[in-house]
């Protein structure tokens, strides 16, 4: 078998085990997912008869506690197992077996396609390729396994809600309806109605509410188990719509509903986006070959210091790419707060970086300090300033090192083309074997000979000949001599051009400012991102107040602290209004309005203000009620707006490296070599003439 068919069986084995891996994998998730799921799992933690599902998730679960003992893949398990513990707080068995499900298909995926890009190409640029495409493709799997669960927790929440609806009915009796609709949940969303039941029947309902929110993964699941709480507390209180409580479940339905079908429709549009900006990839080689195959003279631009520049400026499109479209699909706005210390944290801890950070860092009252500091707030990042700046100097000094030495690099490219290639005048067709062997036989000569008189810097074309005059051929034929050496010469010539101009030094520096000012430009792509869903938020706020508004205890403290606790863009300034809350309503009400200039949101805290002392909260906001259906139906314009809005931006940055690859590793090679050919051949003629 010839290595053409092997390579063919090869990915035709890999596509079949890896189809079947997923189907896989679907099969025993949705086993998991109907009703009475609770009663699965628990049959599948006793002890007693074994069927196969059971014992795949034994093997799993063995398989999880030998790699938890390695120190490297105890890191990694414990990376995914973060992303997932929001999820499956309360079930460790659980929360490893879809840690293990996911390392197994990222794993699987990535080491199928690694392995067929080793058959493919072996030098280093191809190699740094693959390690790129092995972070991206990892990246990538594990955020479609999280989304996937994270968007059937949604789905099982809403027909959850639906299901203490139809038990409230019955019961007219908050805890009693949830462990009714608790009984025949699924499994996900039941360990969190199960949590929320606990936090009703408990003694200490209120701390154990305050540690519930502190866990919960998502602010529906705050609002069902706060609204429940109060209910249960104070009483349900019967309005002109109906009951207070089944009115909040519907208000809560509601939002739930738009945040499910803005996932979905977003998911449509930017899902394959992050895949086809790493596509390029896999798709270098074989532009190369085919390009090498009818314009043999592109091979001076692919081994040479411009394609390596080219090659290098691909790979940062694409990562570039990457991380754009990784901060616009996250549509929560923020990750969560991680336990771990950020590595700009890291950093800073260290003696001399912090003495160079502190001396870099603007003072705390410049402009750009709280141009920095209101950037940062704005996008609910973790960062201090300081931490901040250190990531900022640390990735400028990485970019400018690595740019220096991509140009050294690129110079050693040069010389080893210049010495190694051999000449080829055609930008058509191959040349036969007889040409082909002497251009061989002629760079093999050169070479020699440039190793020898390199480094003299005096009579150098007079060595070159007294060295060509050693070889019998040459010697007897005068005008081949005086071609070899006019062609030695000029390769020597240009390969003592090869060293770093100071232009190059320059680029260096501009390159490592521009990763020094990376970050910032991240935070306000993300500022961008997060600015179109501003209205998205105020309108969610809203819907919190309405369910809220009828409570007759309800306070605008109260009502604040709800409303940051619902909230992503605007959480940063609610805390610092509930900081000060205390010390002043209105003052704190004004400093909110300043630190948020947004004109809907200042609305909504105009109407607080009027809340706190002249008239109650429900008539402040009484427009709510009577505007429903024309704001219900502006939202959906809006989400149609913002959603076409991200999915244009979306397309333009995940079809961006593909664009590139086609013009700067097809058209513009061969339009450089055409013309480089066409210089040559004019300068024949004239010489001809």
């Amino acid at each position: 078998m010839d290595n053409k068919s092997l390579l063919l069986a090869l990915i035709g084995g890999s596509l079949i085990l890896f189809l079947a891996a997923v189907i896989g994998f679907k099969t025993l998730a949705r086993k998991n997912t109907g009703q009475g799921s609770m009663r699965e799992y628990q049959r599948l933690l006793a002890p007693g008869k074994r069927d196969t599902l059971q014992s795949v998730y034994s093997r799993l679960q063995r398989l999880y506690a030998w790699l938890a003992r390695i120190p490297l893949f105890q890191t990694y398990l414990a990376n995914i197992r973060k992303r997932l513990s929001n999820l499956h707080t309360y079930d460790e068995w659980t929360l490893r077996k879809e840690t293990m499900n996911i390392a197994l298909s990222a794993w699987g995926a990535l080491s199928l396609a690694t392995l067929l890009l080793l058959l493919l190409s072996h030098d280093v640029l191809s190699l740094l390729a693959i390690v790129i495409s092995m972070w991206v493709g990892h990246g990538i799997i594990v955020d479609v396994f999280v989304s996937r669960l994270e968007n059937r927790l949604l789905w099982q929440l809403r027909n959850f809600l639906a299901d203490v609806r139809h038990h409230f009915h019955q019961h007219g009796m908050v805890e009693e309806a949830i462990y009714d609709a608790t009984e025949a949940s699924p499994y996900e969303v039941g360990l969190h109605a199960q949590a929320v039941y606990d936090v009703l029947t408990a003694s200490n309902s209120e701390e154990r509410l305050e540690q519930y929110y502190e866990t919960a993964p998502n602010r529906f699941l705050k609002g069902f188990a706060g609204i429940s709480y109060l209910v249960r507390e104070y009483g349900d209180k019967l309005t002109q719509n109906g009951s207070l409580y089944l009115k909040a479940l519907s208000r809560l339905t509601t939002e739930l509903n738009l945040e499910i079908l803005r996932r979905e429709k977003l998911s449509y549009l930017l899902q394959g986006l992050t895949a086809i900006a790493l596509i390029p990839i896999l798709f270098t080689k074989p532009i190369e070959h085919w390009a090498l195959g009818h314009f043999p003279a592109m091979n001076d631009f692919y081994e040479g210091k411009l394609g390596f520049l080219t090659k290098i400026f691909l790979l940062a499109i694409i990562f570039g790419s990457y991380v754009l479209l990784r901060k616009m699909q996250e549509l929560d706005g923020s990750k969560g707060v991680s336990q771990r210390k950020p590595w700009g944290q890291k950093l800073y801890e260290i003696p001399w970086l912090r003495w160079i950070v502190d001396r870099i860092v603007p003072a705390p009252a410049t402009s750009e300090a709280i141009r920095s500091g209101k950037l940062l707030k704005e996008t609910n990042s973790p960062l201090r300033l300081e931490w901040f700046f250190a990531q900022r100097i640390l990735l400028g000094a990485l970019c400018w090192l690595v740019s220096l030495g991509m140009f050294m690099t690129m110079h050693f490219i040069a010389i080893h083309h210049i010495e190694t290639s051999a000449p080829n005048e055609r930008l058509f067709g191959q040349l036969s074997s007889a040409e082909q062997a002497k251009a061989v036989e002629e760079t093999a000569l050169d070479r020699r000979i440039i190793a020898v008189v390199k480094g003299m810097s005096e009579q150098v074309n007079e060595a070159v000949i007294a060295e060509l005059q050693k070889v019998p051929q040459l010697a007897q034929d005068e005008g081949r001599l005086t071609a070899a050496a006019h062609r030695i010469v000029q390769k020597l010539d240009a390969i003592n051009g090869e060293y770093m101009k100071w232009w190059e030094a320059m680029l260096s520096l501009l390159i490592g400012w521009g990763g020094y000012d990376a970050p910032l430009g991240v935070l306000w792509f993300q500022k961008r991102m997060r600015q179109m869903e501003m209205k998205h938020e105020v309108d969610q706020f809203h819907s919190v107040i309405a369910m809220l508004s009828e409570m007759d205890r309800m306070s605008v403290e109260e009502l604040l602290e709800w409303l940051e606790r619902f909230a992503v863009i605007f959480k940063s300034p609610l805390q610092h209004c509930l900081l000060h809350y205390e010390q002043g309503a209105e003052r704190a009400l004004e400093q909110l309005k300043e630190d948020s200039p947004f004109p809907p949101f200042v609305r909504t805290i105009e109407k607080l203000q009027l809340a706190v002392e002249k008239i109650p909260i429900r008539q402040a906001f009484d427009d709510l009620e009577t505007e429903y259906a024309f704001i219900q139906e502006q939202r959906k314009q809006e989400y149609e707006r913002i959603i076409d809005t991200k999915a244009g931006w979306g397309r333009m940055i995940g079809f961006a490296p593909m664009y590139a690859l086609i013009f700067l590793y097809l058209v513009f090679p061969l339009v450089y070599v055409s013309l480089n050919q066409m210089a040559l051949y004019y300068e024949q003629l004239q010489k001809i003439q």
